[in-house]
C-alpha cells in the first residue's frame, strides 16, 4: 500500500523530475477515468427503469458530461498543444492550458452536491431543485430576449413572433416552479428571498442555495462558487486555490501577466489541472454512487483494494 500511496502523493512531490509528476497524473487519471466509465455504463445498462426518474437522470447526465470534460484534460494535457510556423512544428509550452477544463469539473461537482446531497430533507431538496430549474429557465428566456430584439432590429416580425410563443411558454413554467415552492413549508417560512430571487424580473445568480438555522429560525441563502469549498473539502486554501482556476480562465489583468511570464520549462505543474480535475471528478462519483440502490457496492465488486484506495483517496483532495 506504500507504493500506491506514493503514486496519489506523486504530483504534489517536488523532489520528482516535472516529467514524472506529469506522468503521474496521466497514470492516476487514467485510472479514474476507468472506473468513473464502469460505474457510468453499468448504471445505463443496468438501472434503465430508475433511469427514467428525472432527478436520477439528471444526476447521470452530471456525471457524463464531468467524464467527458475531463477526458478532453487528460487528452490535452498528454499531447499539449502543437504550432505550425513555416512548415516547421514546434510545441507550446502552456502550465494553465487545460485550467477551464478544470474549473467547469469543479462548478459541476458544487452544484451536484447542493442539488442531491447538501439539503437535509426531501422538501428542500425540492424547493433547491426547484430553484435551479427556474434560473435555467430564467437564462432561456433572456437568450430568447436577445433574440426578440435582434428579430425587432431586423423588423423580421415573424422572428418575433416564434421567439415570444416560448418565451410564454417559459414564463409560465417559472411561476408553476415558484408556486411549488411556496406550496411547501420550507417555500413559506423563506418566502421573501425565494420570491425575491426567483422573479421573472430578476436576473439569474451564479451558484447555489442552502438552508440553515439561526437563532433556531430555519433561513436561506446563497453559495457562491468560490464559496463552497468548504463545504466539499474544509480544508485552508481553497478559496484561493479557486481563485487561481478563474484567473486562468477569464481575461484577468494579473492572470495575464502571469500567462506572459510562465515559466518556460517544465517545472512539473502542467498536470495538476488533470490532477485536481481527478479529485473533482471522484468525489463527484461518490456522491452519485449513493444516489444508486447498492451503488456502494459497484466498485468494490470490480476494483481492487489498491485501486479503491487511489479513488477514495483522490476524493478528498489530498494536502501536499
Amino acid at each position: 500500500m506504500q507504493e500506491v500511496a506514493a503514486l496519489v502523493a506523486a504530483p504534489l512531490n517536488e523532489e520528482l523530475r516535472p516529467e514524472e509528476r506529469t506522468e503521474s497524473c496521466l497514470v492516476l487519471s487514467d485510472l479514474v477515468v476507468r472506473m468513473v466509465t464502469h460505474v457510468i455504463c453499468h448504471v445505463i445498462v443496468d438501472y434503465e427503469a430508475q433511469l427514467q426518474e428525472e432527478r436520477l437522470s439528471v444526476a447521470n447526465a452530471f456525471l457524463q458530461r464531468v467524464t467527458s470534460t475531463h477526458l478532453c484534460n487528460h487528452k490535452l494535457t498528454r499531447e499539449g498543444i502543437t504550432f505550425e510556423y513555416n512548415g516547421q512544428a514546434f510545441d507550446l509550452h502552456e502550465e494553465y492550458k487545460t485550467m477551464t477544463l478544470t474549473r467547469s469539473v469543479y462548478e459541476h461537482l458544487v452544484m451536484f452536491y447542493f442539488l442531491f446531497a447538501h439539503p437535509k430533507s426531501a422538501e428542500e431538496r425540492s424547493v433547491v431543485w426547484n430553484y435551479w430549474k427556474i434560473n435555467s429557465k430564467k437564462n432561456l428566456l433572456e437568450s430568447l430576449s436577445r433574440n426578440e430584439e435582434r428579430g425587432t432590429r431586423n423588423e423580421n416580425s415573424s422572428l418575433q413572433s416564434k421567439a415570444a410563443e416560448p418565451g410564454t411558454e417559459a414564463e409560465k413554467e417559472i411561476e408553476a416552479l415558484r408556486q411549488e415552492i411556496f406550496a411547501t413549508e420550507t417555500g413559506r417560512i423563506c418566502k421573501r428571498r425565494l420570491d425575491e430571487w426567483t422573479r421573472i424580473d430578476k436576473p439569474t445568480q451564479n451558484g447555489c442555495i442552502e438552508f440553515y438555522r439561526e437563532n433556531g429560525r430555519l433561513e436561506v441563502r446563497r453559495v457562491s462558487y468560490n464559496q463552497a469549498w468548504k463545504y466539499l473539502f474544509d480544508k485552508e486554501g481553497m478559496t484561493l486555490l479557486y481563485r487561481h482556476l478563474s484567473m486562468h480562465c477569464h481575461p484577468i489583468y494579473n492572470g495575464l501577466l502571469q500567462y506572459q511570464t510562465q515559466a518556460e520549462s517544465d517545472e512539473g505543474y502542467d498536470g495538476m489541472p488533470l490532477y485536481l480535475s481527478c479529485c473533482f471528478l471522484t468525489h463527484l462519483c461518490k456522491l452519485f454512487l449513493r444516489l444508486i440502490p447498492g451503488g456502494n457496492k459497484m466498485l468494490r465488486q470490480a476494483f481492487s483494494e489498491q485501486e479503491r484506495y487511489v479513488f477514495n483517496t483522490l476524493s478528498q483532495l489530498p494536502d501536499e
